[in-house]
């Protein structure tokens, strides 16, 4: 009865010691896996026969099967539910002192280091990063689409800009802080300024001309406007930074463009970080079809 309590509340996933602790016996244990009943999937980690594979269930395996172990980056994003997918490949890491697993059933990515105390927590008796170490973590192995999560995880305030900063330092020169840092510095300093001035050194740099900045329609101020083509660009940095308000602002601006032949285009400084051919792809061909309407 009491190992099927622990297996209900742990996704069906047990080891040989917690069995032990549960008062089960040497016999009792090898009866359950000769019949089937408890399979192995990593060494001395098992999964009832009566429970299926779920999510959980793997990163418990994973987080049982090797020693010492710390589930983080992605999987602990998807642990502490900033994400909804988790990944193929459990991501770990583990004492550069432990013993290699020689044999798990379920995937994983392994890293060999050691976490600062303040960064370590558990969930669901598992042990993981912290959420600021995890939001810097997974954003960095994610590369642009880090930028989503942790611009996600800042509108939700389930983290702060300052605990990233000291998860950061703590861990400067763990793998994938320098992609971190190079987000969380835009995230903490991308003004609407420094935004524009990004966009002036893109328009600079492939030659673009005919546009004028800050120009105000009415009573909207526009960040760059192409009057001959009729076109605005709009420039939105991290979303953390704007509240709802500012959402209906822009609607009603697009909306507005719109109605008076205009043709409103909006770039993200994620855009022009990560994918700077698509930014110049998408402003020339709307460019060239306005001039070829006229």
């Amino acid at each position: 009865m009491r190992a099927a309590r622990f297996l209900a509340d742990h996704d069906g996933v047990i080891t040989t010691a917690q069995a032990r602790d549960l008062g089960m016996t040497r016999g009792q244990l090898r009866a359950r896996t000769e019949s089937g009943l408890w399979v192995p999937h990593a060494r001395s980690t098992f999964l009832s026969a009566e429970h299926r594979m779920a999510d959980m269930a793997r990163i418990r395996i994973v987080a049982e099967g090797y020693s010492g172990a710390v589930v983080d980056r992605t999987a602990a994003a998807w642990l502490h539910r900033l994400t909804k997918v988790l990944p193929d490949e459990v991501t770990i890491s583990t004492p550069r002192s432990s013993h290699v697993v020689d044999s798990c059933s379920v995937p994983a990515s392994v890293c060999r280091r050691t976490y600062p105390a303040e960064d370590v927590t558990t969930v669901k008796g598992v042990v993981t990063t912290a959420v600021p170490l995890t939001v810097l973590a997974a954003a960095a192995d994610l590369g642009d689409d880090g930028v989503a999560l942790m611009d996600r995880a800042l509108q939700m305030r389930c983290v702060t800009l300052k605990e990233l900063r000291a998860a950061l330092e703590r861990n400067a020169g763990t793998r994938g802080m320098r992609m971190a840092r190079r987000l969380l510095r835009s995230a903490e300093d991308l003004s609407e300024s420094e935004l524009e001035r990004k966009f002036v050194r893109f328009l600079n740099k492939h030659g673009i001309i005919g546009w004028t900045q800050q120009v105000w329609m009415g009573n909207l101020r526009m960040d760059f406007v192409f009057p001959a083509e009729q076109v605005v660009v709009q420039l939105h940095g991290w979303a953390f930074h704007h509240d709802h308000d500012q959402w209906e602002k822009d609607q009603a601006t697009t909306n507005a463009l719109t109605s008076i032949g205009w043709k409103p285009l909006i770039f993200t400084w994620k855009r022009l970080e990560f994918s700077p051919d698509e930014v110049l792809s998408e402003l020339l061909t709307t460019l060239e079809l306005r001039r070829s309407v006229d």
